[in-house]
């Protein structure tokens, strides 16, 4: 098993349970990627969508199933929005965990995941054909987004104007604008302040 984030109190948590072995942590996704290139071998991973310096839980997780690896992952994330979720049971996690809740019960979670079962809380009410629907729809805010349009939510969420953030990226205004336009398409949202909410809700914008 690797915990890939929210190490804090969790360690404590799995050393009660003596058929469960911790071969493994990370503190972000590059060591989390780098560890797992270097053969460390874990049957789960219990992830963190929200990780500091670069790579994301969701880019992990996406690593972890283009490269077909036999790694069955779990997500522990305080984000409860449901397109944070859908995205990372899109990139293969068999698991959701609410951070929010009690950690009670995560050995019955983990025991299910790794028979291959996927386990998400009742609240969210996934049946097996939502769960095939979801892995089976791209998503467009986090697999087509540019770099660039990246940088320019950014920028935005830095409460900078139009000409501030053209300025910074070295593009026109109208430029800009084609790629808020583009964004907005993207996330379904309709304001550079829905922009904002919608990504610091998804966990890619602090």
């Amino acid at each position: 098993m690797i915990t890939c984030g929210f190490l804090e109190g969790l360690d404590e948590v799995l050393k009660k349970f003596a058929d469960f072995k911790i071969d493994g942590k990370a503190t972000n996704g590059e060591e989390c990627i780098k560890q797992i290139d270097e053969g460390l071998h874990a049957d789960i991973i219990l992830l963190d969508i929200i990780m500091p310096n670069g790579i994301s839980g969701y880019e992990v997780a996406k690593y972890i199933q283009t490269k077909q690896l036999p790694i069955k992952v779990i997500a522990l994330s305080m984000l409860d929005d449901i397109a944070a979720i859908k995205a990372i049971i899109r990139f293969g996690a068999m698991g959701f965990i609410y951070k929010g809740d009690s950690l009670k019960g995560i050995d019955t979670i983990i025991h299910t995941v790794y028979n291959g079962n996927e386990f998400s809380p009742k609240e969210m009410s996934f049946t097996s054909i939502n769960i095939k629907e979801i892995k089976d729809t791209p998503i467009p805010w986090l697999e087509h987004i540019t770099n660039r349009e990246m940088l320019a939510v950014k920028l935005i969420s830095q409460d900078l104007l139009t000409k501030q953030v053209a300025q910074n990226m070295g593009i026109s205004e109208s430029v800009v604008n084609k790629k808020i336009n583009n964004i907005q398409v993207k996330t379904g949202t309709k304001c550079k302040s829905g922009i904002i909410y919608f990504f610091k809700n998804v966990g890619l914008l602090k």
